[in-house]
């Protein structure tokens, strides 16, 4: 954990998790500082990168993407960086993780049906370095966090 994040800022975060849209005013009386303050330490909080950006968590079942799966790749480690912008680049990728272990990368997709994601995964497979897949199809999302923890309990 950065040694430059005090409290304020630790309690900042976990607030703007919970609702990116928290007015400044109420940021403040929980921190017991100014608004103004608020305001500073969460652009210096954007500049340092620990915030990357305020964004609306929606629904991708309400959507449309009503699958979820998580393709696992092999590849060509000469090719590696083609097969890593071109996973990057296709629209119904939504994660990408280079790993170790037996696969080379992980990639998380969504799909309105099956029809969809059969050829999303024929899509992978054609990639320039892509040597095998596995896929695995999400049955149901026992757990789906995008919040950091910091154990300052609210």
């Amino acid at each position: 954990m950065d040694e430059n994040l005090d409290d304020v800022d630790r309690i900042i975060l976990e607030i703007l998790q919970d609702d990116a849209r928290t007015p400044l005013r109420k940021i403040a009386e929980r921190t017991e500082v100014s608004e103004a303050t608020i305001f500073a330490r969460i652009k210096k909080l954007m500049e340092k990168g620990v915030i990357k950006r305020f964004t609306a968590l929606v629904s991708p079942e309400l959507l449309g993407k009503n699958l979820a799966a998580f393709v696992l790749i092999n590849a060509n480690p000469k090719k590696m960086q083609i097969v890593l912008d071109s996973l990057q680049n296709m629209e119904d990728v939504y994660e990408v993780y280079d790993v170790t272990g037996t696969f080379y990368v992980i990639a998380k997709i969504r799909a309105e049906n099956r029809e969809e994601l059969a050829k999303l995964i024929d899509q992978i497979g054609e990639i320039e370095g892509v040597t095998s897949t596995e896929t695995a199809i999400v049955l149901r999302t026992i757990k789906e966090e995008t919040r950091i923890k910091f154990g300052l309990g609210k």
